[in-house]
């Protein structure tokens, strides 16, 4: 289903408002709440980096992201003493935006935080979340949910050896044949790994408008164009100045191909991989990507984020999709009564992305021209999405008291790495940010949906 909502007069809980809000407190009892208005302190701040390693919950990429916007709230959660949940999020209206992306929560810090922002927060009509991977959903309060797309994430061995006896027999003999015979070809190619404080700013811009340059031919081979964003490159470019880690591939003198990643607490998170196209018949695009894990492994990452996009090279990389949905948690059934129009707008946007995920599965099976036709159409249909989403936009302009719901972006951003050889990673550096169903808050991090 694409949507989660109570099915059975006990699972819909019909108590008053303040009894379900007890009852959510008292599953998630073991986690102490604290709330801090219009304020991130230093140590929240430190542990959204150790838990999520994401640079979308990042509260340094928050405020270059949103400079103009007030500081948000803090949700920190204790269990024994020890912090295991942070949340930054905003009140707009009867709403609150979990600001907070890409990151994985457990339905007990989801219980949690709702129980304190709605206890502490009267008269809200819902929370939204974007972008969240679930282990579980919320178990006490009303909820609506859906997959809309994926974070691939490798989990980093000790050493680059014990990583490569992880990959597959075929796998190490495929990038050992690729490597040797570029080697042979280029005896002087070499891969060097700088950190942030071993470039000039100038020498991290003049890189990655190399590898961006890289990319759009690549993209241009392929008959596709590849849109690249000033603004948000140049917010990656301030993240990387403090917190980046580059990989550069030249061959004599001459840069080749490169990766970008930015450091969040023990995790990195690949932004840019690009090479030549002119080599790709070495699979350099790929061994750019393995080298660049290396990297991470040998500076003690925990984990590495190669973003979305399904592409059978993270697969023999070994990274492990996380399926990121969309999550709008409600205090009370009463509320879910009281606001059909932000539920029917969830339910349908949840069937429109479920529908074109079933028949990309089905074409990827079967070239049949009935199921291109179906896909084409509901392709088409995203438009008169949008249309019906900025109206809906217009609507709460004029009535702002009207429900809305969290930034919906339908982006289908077709540059998004391709493949790997001259292609960016997650490719975020080249990602516009478009208002999709529904849409009153731009999501901070635009994605391919499933």
């Amino acid at each position: 289903m694409s949507t989660h909502l109570p099915v059975s007069a006990t699972s819909l809980n019909l108590s008053s408002p303040a009894a379900i809000q007890s009852q959510a407190m008292s599953l998630a009892a073991d986690i102490v709440s604290e709330i801090y208005k219009e304020s991130i302190p230093a140590f929240a701040s430190m542990a959204l980096d150790r838990l999520h390693g994401s640079l979308y919950a990042s509260s340094r990429y928050l405020q270059l992201s949103d400079p103009e916007q007030t500081t948000p709230n803090t949700w920190v959660g204790y269990r024994s003493g020890e912090v295991v949940g942070v949340l930054l999020f905003r009140i707009e209206g009867k709403r609150v935006i979990v600001l907070c992306e890409v990151i994985m929560l457990d339905s007990l810090q989801i219980d949690a935080f709702a129980a304190s922002v709605f206890s502490n927060f009267p008269g809200l009509r819902h929370i939204a979340f974007n972008a969240v991977s679930l282990s579980l959903p919320p178990s006490s309060l009303p909820a609506q949910l859906y997959p809309f797309s994926e974070n691939y994430v490798l989990t980093l061995p000790a050493s680059t050896e014990a990583y490569m006896s992880m990959l597959g027999k075929s796998t190490r003999q495929s990038l050992r044949g690729y490597r040797n015979r570029l080697l042979r070809d280029f005896p002087d190619f070499s891969w060097t790994a700088y950190t942030c404080d071993e470039l000039s700013t100038e020498q991290q811009h003049q890189l990655v408008l190399i590898l961006q340059n890289f990319k759009r031919e690549s993209m241009t081979v392929r008959g596709k164009s590849a849109a690249i964003d000033a603004t948000e490159t140049q917010h990656f470019l301030t993240m990387a100045a403090e917190c980046g880690l580059f990989g550069v591939a030249t061959v004599k003198g001459r840069i080749c191909a490169g990766a970008f990643s930015c450091r969040i607490g023990d995790s990195y998170v690949m932004l840019l991989s690009a090479s030549d196209p002119a080599m790709s018949v070495y699979r350099l695009g790929l061994l750019t990507c393995l080298w660049s894990v290396s990297d991470c492994i040998q500076r003690g990452g925990r984990q590495c984020h190669m973003l979305w996009g399904r592409y059978q090279y993270k697969h023999q990389l070994l990274a492990e999709p996380k399926i990121l949905y969309r999550l709008v948690v409600y205090p009370s059934v009463m509320q879910v009564l009281m606001q059909p129009r932000n539920v029917l707008r969830i339910f349908i946007h949840g069937c429109y992305v479920r529908s074109v995920q079933g028949l990309k599965n089905c074409l990827q099976r079967e070239r049949n021209p009935g199921w291109q036709w179906l896909y084409r159409q509901c392709r088409s249909l995203k438009g008169i999405l949008e249309v019906a989403g900025r109206k809906c936009i217009g609507m709460r302009e004029k009535y702002p008291t009207a429900g809305a719901v969290h930034a919906m972006p339908t982006t289908m951003n077709k540059d998004k790495d391709s493949d790997v050889d001259g292609n960016a990673a997650g490719n975020v550096l080249s990602a516009s940010c478009a208002n999709g169903v529904g849409t009153a808050t731009p999501s901070r991090c635009p994605m391919q949906i499933l």
